[in-house]
């Protein structure tokens, strides 16, 4: 080869004869990989979607929305969702050259490419869509119940956690930043403590959620059938405990803009800038004051009791019409 095409050059020849990226044998499959289980995602929801306005236009079933387990999906497609997001903005942050592992403070050894990060998020919203597919039939009677109807959303608790934590080595400096965020102002936050903070002021719906989902699993309601949860009226009696409803809601709503204020505070010691911080810290001590007001305010008492006198009242009237009859 090198005496017929490289003028007897023997190196030239081996380097032309050294394959290459992009040859037929060195083909790299990753994105064809990911474009075929984005397929598979994309019908799983068309079914799911198709099986839910059927069932409940065509035979009067309860869709989806009206499950019992509903509050669970809607939590873990709340984290699905930020990891998508996550992988679109390293996607972005990677083409246009901006170095987001310096801004953050990344090890650089731990960094997930944004390929990575799309696979592992086309693999958990594989697990979602099963899941739920297959929780809204065995609902509606439409495949065996060999488990309960709740198995399945708890499947997918199991398996959020199992993501959440694994593989360590590369989700621990995540942990280590929520630490560290939960521990404001005790520590100087960085710019990516304050993006974490940020995160977890628009995630209010999803805490509340995944607070649901909490006592959703620990109460054993998941083990219950689903006509045991139309017919009892024993089912998430905890939604209606002081305990849940006036003090972990209103600590889930307000637990967020608490850090976010102190993380300015401690911004403001540290650089001893008064602006942005303390405007910042003011607008997150306003924000506060409207969860504070919602929770205790005596005019909501006074509403919820008035809202119980008056069932009573119906209650006692419907009892005295029946002693007539």
């Amino acid at each position: 080869y090198a005496r017929w095409f490289c003028d007897g050059e023997i190196r030239e020849a081996q380097a032309q004869l050294l394959s290459k990226r992009g040859d037929g044998l060195m083909m790299d499959w990753t994105q064809l990989r990911l474009g075929y289980r984005l397929g598979m995602c994309s019908i799983l929801a068309l079914w799911v979607a198709w099986d839910c306005v059927w069932g409940q236009f065509a035979k009067g079933e309860v869709s989806i929305g009206g499950r019992t387990a509903f509050p669970v999906f809607r939590g873990c497609f709340g984290l699905l969702a930020w990891h998508w997001f996550w992988g679109m903005s390293v996607y972005v942050w990677t083409r246009f050259r901006i170095n987001y592992i310096y801004l953050f403070d990344f090890d650089p050894r731990l960094v997930d490419t944004p390929i990575d990060i799309f696979n592992d998020a086309v693999d958990e919203t594989l697990v979602f869509f099963l899941c739920m597919l297959m929780y809204y039939k065995a609902g509606a009677n439409d495949m065996p119940q060999w488990v309960p109807p709740g198995a399945y959303p708890m499947l997918l608790v199991l398996y959020t956690i199992k993501s959440l934590v694994f593989p360590w080595k590369i989700r621990k400096p995540l942990w280590m930043a929520i630490r560290q965020v939960l521990m404001s102002p005790l520590v100087s936050p960085t710019f990516f403590l304050t993006y974490v903070g940020d995160v977890f002021t628009s995630m209010v719906k999803v805490f509340q959620d995944l607070l649901w989902t909490a006592c959703f699993v620990l109460s054993g309601d998941w083990l219950l059938s689903e006509a045991k949860h139309e017919t009892s009226s024993r089912v998430h009696i905890w939604t209606e405990s002081l305990l849940y409803k006036n003090i972990a809601i209103p600590l889930i709503c307000l637990l967020p803009l608490w850090l976010r204020f102190n993380q300015c505070l401690r911004r403001y010691l540290d650089t001893g800038k008064r602006y942005p911080n303390l405007a910042n810290a003011f607008k997150y001590a306003m924000s506060q004051s409207v969860t504070l007001f919602g929770a205790f305010h005596p005019l909501y008492l006074m509403h919820v009791q008035e809202e119980e006198k008056t069932i009573s009242l119906v209650e006692d009237d419907d009892q005295d019409v029946e002693n007539l009859i």
